[in-house]
């Protein structure tokens, strides 16, 4: 009988500890709800095309070139050289070679001046153009008969003879090397994208001969 009792409580010991062993063997092997990652909302990406890439390039390099047309580079605050020699560096032009070269730069700034007035200081009114030049004297013999231009202007230093066509009379301009200039002339062999460009001696204007100029229209 007393065996019977320690055999009862031996199998009841052992059933208990071979249920708790596998309880813990099922645990292990179904992960709890805790240590599942929980389900990220999927991220979406964006592939862009050459299109798209070609049109974010030309949205930023516009935006720096609005930024540098309200630079202090290209807008003249004032008739000053150092003014003037702003708008010169920012197209990559050289000032005057002589002093008589700014002898127009006031009259530049008043026809400038007048343009940006119109255009609420839009600087489109400047255009550079790759010109042919020739020169010519005042004295009759290898430009304007008796000093006249064809506008009846005095032939000087900065008047020029252009194409009406191309560039209205009147008009004031820049011309690289040469200085401050006014389209008041005209000539029969001055078509299309040449210019003739007025010298005090007829010295000067043949030793200037022909050339290829780089013209900033100002208005």
């Amino acid at each position: 009988m007393h065996q019977l009792r320690w055999t009862v409580l031996f199998a009841t010991v052992m059933g208990c500890a071979v249920s708790v062993v596998w309880l813990a063997i099922a645990q292990s092997a179904t992960p709890s709800s805790q240590s599942q990652p929980t389900p990220s909302e999927p991220t979406v990406v964006q592939v862009q095309g050459f299109e798209d890439v070609i049109r974010a390039r030309l949205n930023s390099e516009a935006k720096e070139v609005r930024h540098e047309e309200g630079s202090d580079l290209l807008l003249v605050s004032e008739n000053t050289k150092e003014a003037w020699l702003k708008v010169l560096i920012a197209f990559n032009l050289n000032p005057p070679s002589r002093p008589e070269g700014w002898k127009f730069a006031n009259y530049s700034w008043l026809r400038w001046r007048g343009a940006l007035a119109s255009r609420a200081g839009s600087i489109h009114r400047f255009r550079l153009l790759t010109m042919r030049a020739t020169a010519y004297c005042p004295n009759g013999c290898c430009g304007s008969s008796y000093g006249r231009t064809a506008t009846g202007r005095r032939a000087e230093y900065g008047v020029v003879a252009v194409d009406p066509r191309v560039i209205p009379l009147g008009t004031a301009l820049y011309v690289d090397r040469y200085g401050f200039a006014i389209a008041a002339d005209t000539g029969r062999k001055i078509k299309g994208y040449r210019i003739d460009l007025c010298f005090p001696t007829h010295r000067e204007a043949m030793r200037f001969g022909t050339r290829s100029v780089r013209v900033l229209i100002l208005r």
